[in-house]
């Protein structure tokens, strides 16, 4: 499933924290037009580069494209901060 929202949490020791939701799902909307606009490129080239043994590679490198966007649910990035002690969380939902 593609992470539709991306959170972005701030805690600094001894205050509140922080939480920005970005909505990813509109990224993901673009991203998918793109795509589709690219298929029958992607689809012609294959097709031209088919005997030199290049197109095979080239559909399965458009094909982990959505691979790669699934993967990425659940992704969490914690950063440190060394001057003050914040804490930035960064997850993918």
């Amino acid at each position: 499933m593609i992470p539709l929202w991306l959170w972005i949490r701030v805690e600094e020791a001894g205050k509140g924290r922080l939480a920005l939701p970005i909505p990813v799902f509109l990224a993901w909307l673009l991203l998918g037009a793109l795509l589709l606009l690219l298929l029958p490129l992607v689809l012609l080239a294959a097709l031209l580069s088919w005997p030199w043994g290049w197109g095979k590679p080239l559909l399965q490198m458009y094909g982990q494209i959505f691979v790669l966007i699934g993967s990425l649910s659940g992704l969490k990035l914690d950063i440190d901060s060394r001057d003050e002690g914040k804490i930035t969380r960064i997850v993918l939902k």
